[in-house]
C-alpha cells in the first residue's frame, strides 16, 4: 500500500515538471500587471473638420442655435483683432485655418444645441432626441422671453492671452471677480431653464474665436504661430466690455443672426 502511494506521488510529480518544461519550451505568455491601455487613435483632422468645414476650409451646413454677446465694431479689442486677422490672413500659416469673418466675433454665454448632435447633455431633456430644430428654437424662444437676466451690464472682461493651439486660435477670457460670479450663475439658470445639462457645463471656458484649424499642428508650428501671435497682438488692451446676450440661430459658423436678446425683466 506504502509503495502504491509513493508511485502515485511519483507519477503527480513527474506530470507538474512536465508542464513546467512545456511552458518554458512553448513560451507561454505571462500575465503582464503593467500594460497600460491602447491609446485611441486621433482623428484624422481637428474638432472642426468636416462638420463645420471642409478640409479645404470651405464653410459647411451646421445648423443649431446659441446665445452669445458679439463683440461691437467700435471696441479697441475689435480693432486689435481685425488687425490680426489681416496678418492671419496674409501669412504663410493660413493653410492650417480657416479664419472667422470679423462680424461673427462673439463671445458664447451658453451653448445652446446644434442639429447635428441628438444625444443626452447636448438636447433639452423635456424635448424628443428626434424634434426638429425648429421646436427646439420655439421652445427656447418662450423660456427665454420670459427669463430674467438679473445681471448688470455691460459685462467687464478681462484677456488673458490665447488658449493652447488645439482646435483654433481663440482668446482666453476671464470675466472679472464679479462679473465671473454673475456669468457662471447665468449659465447654471439658463442650464435649468432650458433643460440643457453639457458633461463639461463647470469647466466651461470663456473665449473668443478667430479660426478653426484645419490640420494638426507640429510642435515647431505650434510654437512658431504661437510667437507670431504674441507679436502681432501688443497693442490688444487688456480688459474689454460685452453687451446683453442675444440668442441666436446660425446656419453656419460664419453668421449668427440675432432673434432677441435677453433682458432684466424689473426693467
Amino acid at each position: 500500500m506504502a509503495f502504491r502511494r509513493t508511485f502515485i506521488l511519483f507519477i503527480i510529480l513527474v506530470a507538474l515538471l512536465s508542464a513546467a518544461l512545456l511552458h518554458l519550451v512553448i513560451g507561454l505568455p505571462e500575465l503582464n500587471t503593467t500594460t497600460k491601455p491602447a491609446l485611441k487613435p486621433r482623428p484624422k483632422y481637428p474638432t472642426g473638420v468636416p462638420n463645420k468645414f471642409d478640409p479645404d476650409g470651405n464653410v459647411q451646413h451646421f445648423p443649431g442655435n446659441t446665445i452669445i454677446s458679439h463683440l461691437s465694431n467700435s471696441t479697441e479689442l475689435y480693432s486689435s483683432l481685425l488687425f490680426l486677422h489681416d496678418r492671419l490672413k496674409e501669412s504663410r500659416f493660413g493653410h492650417l485655418y480657416t479664419l472667422l469673418p470679423p462680424s461673427s466675433w462673439h463671445m458664447t454665454i451658453f451653448e445652446g444645441v446644434v442639429d447635428k448632435i441628438r444625444k443626452p447633455g447636448y438636447w433639452p431633456s423635456d424635448l424628443a432626441l428626434d424634434a426638429p430644430l425648429e421646436n427646439c428654437t420655439a421652445l427656447f424662444e418662450k423660456k427665454l422671453s420670459s427669463f430674467d437676466l438679473h445681471t448688470e451690464l455691460p459685462y467687464k472682461l478681462s484677456i488673458a492671452g490665447f488658449q493652447p493651439l488645439k482646435n483654433g486660435i481663440a482668446l482666453d477670457i476671464k470675466p472679472l471677480a464679479a462679473d465671473n460670479k454673475a456669468l457662471r450663475g447665468l449659465r447654471d439658470r439658463l442650464r435649468d431653464s432650458l433643460q440643457l445639462h453639457f458633461p463639461h457645463h463647470d469647466s466651461y471656458g470663456f473665449h473668443v474665436s478667430v479660426s478653426y484649424f484645419l490640420r494638426y499642428l507640429t510642435d515647431e508650428q505650434n510654437a512658431e504661430l504661437m510667437d507670431f501671435l504674441t507679436e502681432n497682438s501688443k497693442d490688444m488692451p487688456k480688459e474689454f466690455e460685452l453687451g446683453p446676450p442675444e440668442f441666436c440661430t446660425f446656419e453656419d459658423m460664419f453668421a449668427f443672426k440675432r432673434l432677441f436678446y435677453l433682458k432684466n425683466q424689473d426693467n
